[in-house]
C-alpha cells in the first residue's frame, strides 16, 4: 500500500514562515493554520476521548477537534502532509471495526479484513512527536520533562520535505498484557514521549488506539536490539475472538520473507458480568509467531 507523495507542487514559494516547525525549508505559504497534532480524522463525531495529556486532571476526557490544535505549521505544509493523517485514519478505522466485528456474537466465523500502511504509520507518528513538541506541551513525568529531551527536529523536517521520506521511528508492539489497556474497543486515544533513564534521551513514543499499544522507537538501528517482549514491524495484526478473527494487514516498502504475526486473543462480552468489570478484556497475553 502506498504511502502517497508528500511534496509540495513546484515552484518552491523561497518563503520561510515564523511559527511553522517546517520553515527551514523555505517552502512555506498560505500563512499558520490550525494543526491538530492529534490527527483531526480520528475525531470523525463531536468527540474523542483522550487519555495521557498533560493538563488532564481525569483519566480519560472528552474533546472536540477544535481543543487539539496548535498554530505550529503554514498551510502549505499542512496540506502536503495530510496523507500521513490518512493512513492514521485509515489504521485507528481498521482496528475500531476488527474488535467490533471479532467481539459481536454471531452465528458466523466469517474472518474480515482491513489493509492498511505500516510505513504511513511510522511517518505519522514521526510527524506527530514533531507536531507536539512545536506545540510546547509539557509532558511531566515523576523524573523528566517532555522539553528537556529534544526530538530530532532537523532530522524530521528534513525527512518529511524530501521526495524519499523514510521515517526515524520504528514501531513494535509488546506482546506483554500489561503493555495494553484491560478495556480494549474504548473510542480513546493517548499518547506520551518515552525516555531512556540510562541514557537521558528521548528514545520513543508511546500511542494507544483503542486500547492496543503501539511503541515507536526512535532511531532505532537494529530491530534484535528491542527487548524480547516487543514485535517490530508485523505484517500482521489478528483480533481473535471466542469464534471470529479479524486480520488487519500491515504493508512495508521492503518486504522480507518471514510472516510477523501478532496475535491478541479476546475474550466475549459476559451477559451477567459483576458492576464495574470491562465488557472487553484479555483471556491470554498477545502471541507472536512466525507464518509456516
Amino acid at each position: 500500500m502506498a504511502v502517497g507523495s508528500l511534496v509540495m507542487p513546484a515552484p518552491a514559494t523561497g518563503k520561510a514562515q515564523g511559527g511553522c516547525y517546517m520553515a527551514t525549508t523555505t517552502n512555506c505559504g498560505g500563512g499558520l493554520s490550525r494543526e491538530h497534532y492529534i490527527s483531526r480524522g480520528l475525531i470523525d463525531g463531536r468527540e474523542l476521548r483522550v487519555r495521557g495529556m498533560p493538563w488532564q486532571r481525569e483519566e480519560v476526557e472528552r474533546y472536540s477537534a477544535d481543543n487539539l490544535v496548535a498554530r505550529i505549521l503554514c498551510q502549505r505544509h499542512n496540506s502536503a502532509m495530510s496523507p500521513l493523517d490518512a493512513h492514521a485514519i485509515r489504521f485507528f478505522r481498521a482496528v475500531e471495526a476488527g474488535l467490533k466485528h471479532a467481539q459481536r456474537r454471531s452465528l458466523s466465523r466469517r474472518s474480515h479484513f482491513f489493509i492498511t500502511s505500516g510505513d504511513g504509520l511510522e511517518l505519522w507518528a514521526m510527524k506527530t512527536l514533531a507536531s507536539l513538541y512545536a506545540s510546547r506541551i509539557e509532558f511531566t513525568k515523576p523524573e523528566h520533562r517532555f522539553r528537556d529531551f529534544d526530538p530530532p527536529m532537523d532530522r524530521i523536517v528534513a525527512e518529511l520535505s524530501s521526495p524519499n521520506t523514510r521515517s526515524v521511528m520504528t514501531l513494535s508492539l509488546p506482546i506483554t498484557q500489561d503493555a495494553h489497556e484491560e478495556q480494549l474497543g474504548r473510542r480513546a486515544v493517548s499518547i506520551g514521549p518515552i525516555v531512556d533513564h540510562e541514557k537521558r534521551e528521548l528514545s520513543g513514543l508511546l500511542i494507544r488506539m483503542h486500547g492496543i499499544a503501539l511503541v515507536f522507537n526512535l532511531d532505532l538501528q537494529d530491530e534484535d536490539a528491542l527487548p524480547s517482549t516487543e514485535l517490530a514491524r508485523p505484517d500482521m495484526i489478528d483480533l481473535i475472538g471466542m469464534g471470529r478473527t479479524s486480520r488487519i494487514f500491515l504493508s512495508w516498502e521492503k518486504r522480507r520473507r518471514e510472516g510477523r504475526i501478532f496475535q491478541i486473543h479476546l475474550s466475549n462480552p459476559q451477559k451477567n458480568r459483576p458492576p464495574g468489570k470491562p465488557t472487553r478484556s484479555w483471556n491470554r497475553s498477545p502471541m507472536r509467531k512466525p507464518r509456516p
